[in-house]
């Protein structure tokens, strides 16, 4: 093969339809020198007029496309040996073929065949959308295959986008080389691309379309559309449900709360009834911070242990956003809180623990909740403590949260005075400097911050846990790394309006 000394490198797409405004030969010339100066090694461009012209002023590699206009389920990518004659006489070096498992005009093998035998000097380049697609151009010997148009036919609609895991299927066939193309929009993707074993990256759109940059930019702020905005924000918590109304700056101005129902239908229309009370005609955004595991994509509720019965299977999103006409953003509540928190304080990574009807933990990682695979990340009150026999409500035995809840930590202590209370208190110490010496071994924050009932037993408990956990690790520990959070009870529905703010809206 040819050496076009391109890889683990950028090729750019310099392409525009007749109806945008950077449509024309004159235009793609500066697109594809831009690319040039930027240290492109490779351009991309469709029809041979442009071919031509990008050829005048750049001396890189030029993959030549023909795209012809045809229904959505027939290959469009030079698909006939005539549109291959005009972009290698108008001085392409490569050629891209659409090799998709569709309709076309001409049999693709004698596209190929017709390149070979009369430009043996210039190479093909198989557009595929899926592992089939380059399974069945193998026999063809292409001299690259490219991804680009995965996610453009019916047979790849609901592939990832970018697709970087079809660079990995490639190359477990094949050892031709693969250009990574199609949906790569920041360094990060391309990165990613070239670490999977792409060749090259093909980049287009996300540089040279700047209609498409700018309306990505407007779409990120085009619900912030009122001169002053505000959020409310719910917290559904095993006991109270609380919820607050925050400025755009993230001030509460307006907070409320009411007594958890404890009956799924009566809990939803509290909700509705409480984001009712709280909103007015500034607002335009709603955050629901709920007990247990949640789909933050649909906002279903997808497990939640019987400290809230009935209420796993819940679709909070739908339910509240068709009674009070906003779509709500639904997330955990100790991931709301932890986020609440890191607003204010900023550490970073960040985690709360929230000691309350159950134990629940809420991590933070470059500004973004860490959620896990199913949502399961910060579950913390469901770690097992070795010698623990207590069953707790998630079914399984010896949870920490068994130890150090709340409901536990009250009936425990509330007969209980002078020393037997410190010895008892002391004891709740250690379980939480275990737990918090736990964390610090799994992903290190640089401050743990302890809410729910915590903070109600003082300074002197603070002082018990730093002095525990000193005792149980051999790590030089910050006397502060663990505190109390500088919350109070609403963080979690302040977190959770925060976040509703926060989130930039689908395409």
């Amino acid at each position: 093969m040819k050496d076009y000394n391109f890889k683990n490198s950028i090729i750019v797409s310099c392409q525009a339809s007749e109806e945008e405004p950077l449509y024309g030969t004159e235009i793609m010339k500066k697109l594809a020198l831009a690319a040039l100066i930027g240290g492109a090694k490779g351009i991309r461009t469709n029809a041979p007029e442009n071919v031509k012209a990008i050829r005048e002023v750049v001396n890189l590699p030029i993959i030549g496309i023909f795209k012809s206009h045809a229904d959505k389920n027939s290959a469009f990518i030079t698909v006939r040996k005539e549109e291959i004659r005009q972009l290698v006489e108008a001085g392409a070096d490569l050629i891209a073929i659409d090799c998709t498992r569709r309709n076309r005009p001409e049999p693709l093998d004698e596209l190929f065949t017709f390149t070979r035998s009369n430009y043996p000097n210039v190479g093909i380049v198989a557009d595929i959308a899926d592992i089939e697609d380059a399974r069945k151009v193998l026999k063809l010997r292409p001299d690259f295959i490219s991804t680009t148009l995965s996610g453009y036919t019916e047979y790849t609609k609901d592939r990832p986008r970018p697709d970087i895991p079809l660079i990995s299927e490639i190359r477990q066939i094949t050892d031709i080389p693969i250009l990574a193309e199609g949906n790569y929009y920041t360094p990060q993707q391309v990165r990613e691309a070239i670490l999977e074993g792409a060749y090259a990256v093909v980049v287009g759109t996300a540089i040279t379309r700047p209609q498409i940059i700018t309306e990505r930019f407007v779409n990120a702020v085009s619900d912030l559309y009122r001169k002053d905005f505000t959020a409310v924000g719910i917290d559904i918590g095993g006991t109270w449900i609380r919820g607050v109304k925050i400025s755009r700056y993230g001030k509460i101005v307006k907070k409320f709360k009411k007594l958890n129902p404890g009956h799924p239908e009566m809990i939803v229309s509290s909700v509705i009834d409480m984001i009712e009370t709280l909103r007015d005609e500034s607002t335009t955004h709603v955050g629901i911070a709920t007990a247990g595991r949640v789909d933050t994509q649909s906002g279903i509720v997808i497990y939640a242990t019987d400290n809230i019965k009935g209420w796993t299977g819940v679709n909070l999103r739908q339910i509240v956003g068709e009674k009070t006409g906003i779509f709500p953003l639904i997330d955990n509540d100790v991931n709301c809180a932890a986020y609440a928190q890191w607003k204010q304080t900023k550490e970073d990574p960040l985690m709360l623990i929230a000691i309350g009807t159950g134990v629940g933990g809420g991590i933070i990682v470059d500004g973004n909740i860490l959620r896990g695979h199913q949502s399961m990340g910060g579950e913390v009150g469901h770690i097992v403590f070795p010698g623990n026999p207590k069953s707790c409500s998630c079914g399984k035995f010896g949870c920490i949260e068994t130890m150090i809840s709340g409901k536990v930590m009250r009936n425990d202590l509330k007969n209980l005075q002078g020393e037997k209370f410190k010895e008892k208190l002391e004891q709740f110490a250690d379980y939480v400097a275990w737990l918090v010496d736990v964390i610090m071994h799994t992903i290190a924050p640089e401050r743990i911050y302890l809410g729910g009932v915590a903070p109600k037993y003082g300074n002197t408990f603070l002082h018990m846990i730093r002095y525990a956990l000193k005792k149980l690790s051999n790590l030089e520990y910050s006397p502060d790394i663990v505190t109390f959070t500088t919350l109070d009870e609403f963080a979690g529905a302040l977190g959770a309006a925060l976040l509703s703010l926060s989130q930039i809206p689908k395409d």
